[in-house]
């Protein structure tokens, strides 16, 4: 017995040049308009019948995948901490009764 049950051996499915540059295309621009990257390898290795992992090491021996700089993850980090922050603070304001740091009467 295999680790895909019934015994049978999994069936690999040959796969062009050109559909596996379509489909690390495919992954890189879903990647770009805001899809994860698992999810997009996901959507593409269903369509074309293999691994999702097979479309992952397509994509990522490509040296295509799209990748945050370090600036821009550093940008993100300080507005999230920021947003942490005010809703910490709003929050605390809301639990103490005064909802904008002012006296109501």
């Amino acid at each position: 017995m295999t680790a895909f049950g019934g015994g049978e051996r999994r069936k690999y499915r040959i796969v062009d040049d050109a559909t596996r540059d379509a489909a690390i295309g495919t992954v890189c621009g879903a990647i770009e308009k805001g899809t994860s990257f698992t999810a997009a390898c996901k959507v593409v290795a269903q369509h074309l019948d293999v691994a999702e992992t097979t479309v992952r090491g397509w994509v990522n021996d490509s040296g295509r995948r799209p990748r945050a700089d370090f600036e821009q993850v550093l940008e993100l980090r300080r507005a999230l901490e920021a947003a942490a922050e005010l809703n910490h603070r709003l929050a605390a304001q809301r639990t103490s009764g005064s909802m904008f740091g002012t006296a109501t009467s």
